[in-house]
């Protein structure tokens, strides 16, 4: 693989509809606002320079391995040249989205330490075969001896655990990703609301207004049915065909329908692990499993956090933490937790309650007719305020730290001592009258950057914990 090479020709098609995907809504803008010839000029001439580019970047683009390093010339009007030793590689990702399957290609990323949100490098289009066989390249450097002993140890060895089409539906019918898919419409009609007519705005609102509480209730009741049947849709695409496999301390994930990717992630890049319990699989005794890495993606691009399996039972998961990261294995029954007094209560209650209480009040005021919706959210936030409150605490295990907390869904984190970049103490002044204070701890992850917050410990165990983990 020493001789440079270009990416396969498809590479072209990938770079015509990146430039459309990221100025849709430029083009949707401007065919609202220009007449129909104009729209027709700028749009000709958009397609036309795009092709242009898009052959010009993939003539330009050229790549080849040496001995230590992969080494890529890259650019139109400005050359640039990259090596990446092969020594700082972290890990190498394949995905291959529609385009990639009909024409039987990978998208290659390469990642590194400092890789931060984003691949260090990324080949866009290379076939199959190129594509592993680079992975091989770049990762080991072994005699061919060495490589079929341990091609034969993984065959005798192999540790690997598939979803199944039953747990797979079930995580996406909890999947909680309803309010996800609500953010992203929200976000739409933000783009395009300046160009929506205000005779709609009137209409809509003067219905809302004169129509029966049945009828509005029978609406929210189909829009949540509709985001739902689509959260489910979303999730059995995003990880279907869901494996994962341990292999030479590495844990290599394949995943995704439409999209399948292929995922490297070296132990020694793990830096917190997380049980993840939402609030509808917490009463069913369901979680997912998810990973904090140190530099490169997710993997996800939707997520910071990388996610190492999307459902198990939570009686299954210290067997899977034993199996694939023993160093992270932990039993429930083991952890006595060490949770916010009684006096915390108040607190809680009080920071996810006070916004809604102030928006039933207006409500009172403005739509009285409608007090009861404002104050039914009132309530779900006293409760989740309450939840809040239960569930907080750590639980220090030698050189092990857990944590647990919810916002909405109940996470519980296990990290190690060294992996904790920063601890910070918060104490506000009524706060210091009852002798608490909060706590955050930070550690490197995906996103630059994880905290975690404890909030309303009593101060006296939130100074032990600093004091235990960075003044020995």
């Amino acid at each position: 693989m020493s001789d440079a090479k270009r990416l396969h020709p498809a590479t072209i098609i990938l770079n015509i509809f990146k430039p459309i995907k990221e100025m849709f809504f430029l083009i949707v803008i401007t065919f609202i606002t220009l007449d129909f010839i104009y729209f027709l000029l700028f749009l000709l001439a958009f397609l036309l320079l795009n092709i242009l580019f898009a052959g010009l970047s993939w003539y330009r683009f050229i790549y080849w391995v040496t001995e230590d390093a992969l080494q890529m010339e890259y650019g139109v009007f400005r050359r640039t040249k990259r090596t990446i030793s092969k020594n700082r590689i972290q890990s190498i990702d394949l995905t291959e989205n529609i385009v990639h399957r009909i024409f039987k290609l990978v998208r290659v990323q390469i990642e590194t330490a400092s890789s931060g949100t984003s691949a260090e490098a990324s080949l866009p289009a290379v076939k199959l075969q190129e594509g592993e066989a680079l992975r091989a390249e770049l990762k080991y450097r072994k005699t061919v001896d060495e490589s079929a002993q341990e091609n034969t140890k993984h065959q005798e060895d192999e540790v690997k655990k598939e979803i199944t089409f039953q747990r797979l539906l079930l995580a996406g019918v909890t999947s909680g990703g309803i309010g996800v898919i609500l953010g992203i419409i929200a976000l739409a009609l933000q783009e395009v609301e300046d160009f929506i007519p205000d005779g709609i705005y009137d209409v809509t609102i003067e219905w809302f207004i004169s129509s029966s509480l049945l009828t509005i209730l029978l609406l929210i009741v189909a829009v949540l049915f509709l985001v739902w049947l689509l959260s489910i849709g979303l999730t059995l695409i995003r990880y279907g065909k869901f494996t994962i496999k341990l292999q030479d301390d590495e844990l290599l994930i394949t995943r995704g329908l439409i999209e399948k990717k292929q995922l490297t992630i070296p132990l020694h890049r793990i830096q917190a692990i997380g049980v993840e319990e939402n609030i509808f699989r917490q009463p069913f005794g369901y979680a997912s499993i998810v990973a904090e890495l140190a530099g490169g993606s997710s993997g996800g691009g939707e997520e910071t956090s990388t996610v190492l399996f999307p459902l198990l039972t939570k009686n299954e998961i210290p067997a899977f933490l034993e199996q694939f990261i023993p160093g992270f294995s932990w039993r429930p029954e083991q952890i006595t937790w060490t949770k916010p007094p009684k006096s915390a209560l108040k607190y809680y209650i009080f920071r996810s309650g006070i916004f809604f209480f102030i928006v039933s009040l207006t409500v009172f005021f403005l739509l009285p007719a409608y007090t009861w919706v404002a104050l039914m959210l009132l309530a779900l936030m006293l409760l989740r305020g309450w939840m809040s409150y239960r569930d907080a605490g750590f639980y220090i295990d030698g050189k092990r730290l857990f944590l647990r907390y919810r916002v909405l869904k109940r996470v519980t984190v296990l990290l190690y001592n060294k992996r904790v970049q920063a601890f910070e103490k918060k104490q506000h002044v009524f706060q210091r009258k009852d002798n608490l204070a909060s706590m955050r701890l930070s550690i490197i992850s995906n996103a630059g950057g994880k905290h975690y917050h404890i909030k309303d410990l009593e101060e006296e165990k939130v100074h032990s914990l600093s004091d235990l983990y960075f003044h020995e």
